[in-house]
């Protein structure tokens, strides 16, 4: 049952999140984003990591076993991870200071991604992710703390550095949220911060799970 509820949420995780992924991939940006295009957002990177997540557990619940493992220990933990930050980043600033995370918009009077996309790229995945981890997987993440921080190091530090190669701010360019705008150091400290807000997180899920009988007498065993 538990399998197939997974598949359940990962399927409906794949349509909402590849069409919102799409919508928002189709939206105009302002001259000074235009030139690194959508895939510089961190909000795009995850849904993308989202829908990786889904393909890799809809294979694993076809039956490949590889696919399995590495849907619910690295796909699964990873994309959680990231989706929590950027619902965690952009429903507070999307709501009080809608400024600090989109350019050349005050309020939120005039946004220029509609209702149902902003849910499907900002607000659903996470949920999904959550629902398949706590409802359909059986134990927390395997993943340990040491690991885990260096893997969001990585990621946190590949983004920072992947930016800095695609954006350049002599040419009229900025970064694709206002609040990263900002001259160094306060720049790294931005990124250091949110880097460990995503170790915690995983920390948190990893500690809040509540493993079943049967995984736990199986983990036991190993």
């Amino acid at each position: 049952m538990s399998s197939l509820g997974s598949l359940a949420v990962n399927v409906v995780s794949l349509c909402t999140s590849t069409w919102g992924l799409w919508r928002a991939s189709n939206i105009i940006l302002p001259e000074c984003l235009a030139s690194a295009g959508h895939k510089q957002f961190l909000t795009n990177i995850s849904v993308g990591v989202t829908i990786l997540n889904n393909l890799v557990n809809v294979l694993g619940a076809l039956g490949l076993r590889k696919a399995r493992y590495v849907s619910r220990q690295v796909t699964l933990p990873i994309a959680l991870v990231m989706e929590t930050v950027v619902a965690i980043v952009y429903w507070p600033l999307r709501l009080f200071a809608v400024g600090l995370i989109m350019h050349g918009v005050k309020d939120g009077s005039r946004m220029p991604i509609s209702k149902e996309i902003d849910c499907c790229i900002h607000l659903l995945p996470v949920l999904y992710l959550l629902i398949d981890y706590f409802a359909f997987e059986p134990a927390p993440f395997k993943m340990g703390k040491g690991r885990a921080w260096l893997v969001v190091t990585v990621l946190g530090l590949g983004y920072n550095r992947y930016l800095t190669k695609l954006i350049d701010p002599s040419r009229g360019q900025a970064y694709p949220y206002p609040f990263l705008d900002v001259a160094e150091p306060l720049k790294s400290v931005i990124f250091m911060g949110v880097t460990t807000l995503a170790w915690l997180f995983y920390c948190m899920y990893k500690k809040v799970h509540k493993a079943e009988p049967a995984a736990m007498e199986h983990g036991k065993k190993d």
